[in-house]
């Protein structure tokens, strides 16, 4: 029986013909976004038992797209495999069909020797990433569904341990309509001591005049947006471009948004997501908060930038090391007042790895002294 189940599991996942038993209590499957931009769409395959506990010896999930609008990699479209953990066999197939309506993505993980992992119904994994890379330079929609749920051509199914049913997923919740930006990549807003520094990335441009930056009080409801200045495009360009705003005029401590409307020379307008900053006057404890982007990609030439808060008027320290405590760079020595800061770290010349952040500081009106201590993984 073993070796049946086995082969069951090899056949299903190449999509070969086979026999298929009667369907056994069922687990939902849901497709849902995780991110859409210029360079990838992201989806993730969550899989939720309807009963308490559920003991999984094999698992498979198939998504249909649209092989027109994007493309698959067979090495990086599927990610993030929940098994792989706990040392499962990898069966996927992420090009199992491309250039052909539909294109075919599938997942796929099994036990190595029919043994069986637990999941819980209230904690149901995601069983992997899927990634698709947009063919086009141009914002878009695109659907996403699960294919071949069904014991006829099973694609996506999952083995209950020592059940010899293979079992199809119910109720199953596919995406409509998902919208992927493919000029805004990026956009973030972090305080920098008394101000709020704003970046945003573009991945191609067509006919853009630039963008209008506005805020409002996000404590206030249906609070006006407030322009606060306005940044000249690049018009038309394939490649990215980076741009950073400061706003140094806050009325105060709070809860603030900000968006950009990004104008053509057409006169047409294109509104951004809000994100949200919680702005303080001066921070009330020396803290690392975080690093963005953490992981860092040694290949991107991409700046880490750390960012932490001072309680008072400081000589500060920040820090690299690797985790043998020696010294990597030193990205920041200042006397500085209260407030948060961001320094920038640009890995160049080193293995990838997990490096430590640190920062010291000591207080030029009271002594007091701080040590924080912060991971920061950088990646090929």
């Amino acid at each position: 029986m073993n070796m049946l189940r086995r082969l069951l599991v090899v056949l299903l996942v190449t999509g070969m013909p086979t026999v298929m038993w009667a369907q056994s209590p069922v687990a939902s499957l849901e497709l849902y976004p995780i991110s859409g931009g210029a360079t990838e769409v992201r989806i993730g395959a969550r899989m939720t038992p309807q009963t308490t506990v559920l003991n999984l010896e094999a698992v498979s999930v198939a998504v249909a797209y649209d092989y027109t609008l994007f493309s698959v990699d067979a090495v990086t479209s599927i990610q993030n495999r929940h098994f792989e953990q706990y040392g499962w066999e990898d069966g996927s197939a992420p090009e199992f069909q491309t250039n052909k309506a539909p294109g075919i993505c599938v997942y796929g993980e099994y036990h190595p020797n029919f043994g069986s992992q637990a999941i819980f119904r209230g904690l149901p994994p995601t069983l992997c990433e899927f990634v698709f890379y947009p063919r086009s330079g141009t914002p878009g929609t695109a659907d996403f569904t699960v294919y071949a749920n069904n014991p006829t051509s099973a694609l996506t199914y999952y083995f209950e341990h020592q059940v010899s049913t293979q079992m199809n997923y119910a109720p199953v919740t596919n995406i409509t309509g998902m919208y992927y930006p493919v000029e805004l990549s990026t956009f973030t807003a972090t305080q920098q001591g008394q101000a709020v520094g704003l970046r945003w990335v573009t991945q191609t441009e067509t006919g853009n005049h630039g963008f209008h930056v506005q805020r409002r009080d996000a404590r206030t409801v249906d609070a006006d947006w407030f322009t606060l200045g306005f940044v000249e495009g690049a018009g038309d360009t394939k490649l990215e471009r980076q741009y950073l705003y400061f706003d140094r005029d806050l009325p105060g401590a709070g809860v603030y948004a900000y968006r950009l409307v990004q104008e053509d020379y057409d006169g047409g307008r294109h509104i951004s997501d809000e994100v949200h900053v919680d702005y303080s006057a001066a921070p009330l404890q020396y803290a690392l908060r975080h690093s963005y982007p953490n992981p860092v990609s040694l290949g991107s030439g991409d700046a880490a930038q750390v960012v932490y808060d001072l309680a008072e008027r400081s000589r500060v320290r920040v820090t690299v090391s690797n985790l043998l405590g020696q010294p990597v760079a030193l990205i920041a020595s200042h006397e500085l007042d209260a407030g948060s800061y961001t320094a920038a770290w640009r890995p160049l010349d080193i293995p990838a790895g997990t490096y430590i952040v640190s920062l010291a500081a000591e207080s030029l009106e009271s002594g007091q002294s701080a040590l924080r201590h912060m991971r920061l993984q950088v990646v090929r």
